[in-house]
């Protein structure tokens, strides 16, 4: 008799056990599915104000990881994959006056008789207070903005793409160069 009131009591216990357990995860599953929404909503809320950084963590160059340096190319991405890892602050900066861009550029970059390989001018670097700035969002909830710089040294075309979770991608389009894309974040800063 005391053996099965011990057996009982285990399996009741055992029972509770799984029960609790069960209702902590849903509880996670649901902290995690409200983390997701709010980090939604902060999103479309800095893509709304006109507000944000985009934070390059990758460089993708058009013609994969050769650059020209010196007249000579080099293949500066690991194993030729292309995709080059930034380790400092590269970005581009959206305020509803301005678009300011720090981003270097790997790629070809002689198109022109006029191009200087050994000047200093480096990178897709500018500051824009005249630009046409489009926004538009499709159905999987992707934003696609697109800056069209009217004051930059080179004719630009910069197309961001943001998912609902802040992850981007922006594509860069300069008329002496070939294209190149970088991956990365949007943030407030």
């Amino acid at each position: 008799m005391k053996l099965l009131k011990h057996i009982l009591l285990t399996a009741c216990l055992i029972a509770a056990g799984t029960i609790l357990t069960y209702a902590q995860d849903t509880t996670k599953r649901e902290t995690r599915a409200e983390r997701k929404a709010m980090k939604e909503a902060d999103v479309k809320k800095l893509l709304e104000s006109r507000r944000f950084v985009f934070q390059a963590q990758y460089a993708n160059p058009l013609g994969g990881g050769v650059t020209t340096l010196n007249g000579r190319l080099f293949n500066i991405s690991p194993n030729g994959t292309g995709h080059i890892y930034l380790n400092y602050n590269y970005d581009l900066k959206i305020r509803p006056d301005s678009v300011i861009a720090y981003l270097p550029y790997y790629g070809r970059a002689q198109f022109d008789a006029g191009y200087n390989a050994n000047s200093t001018d480096n990178g897709v670097m500018f500051k824009s207070t005249k630009f046409d700035y489009t926004s538009k969002v499709n159905k999987k909830g992707i934003t696609t903005i697109v800056i069209n710089p009217q004051d930059a040294k080179y004719n630009r075309k910069l197309t961001l793409s943001v998912s609902p979770e802040g992850y981007a991608n922006l594509s860069v389009i300069i008329t002496n160069r070939s294209a190149i894309t970088y991956d990365g974040y949007i943030s407030e800063k």
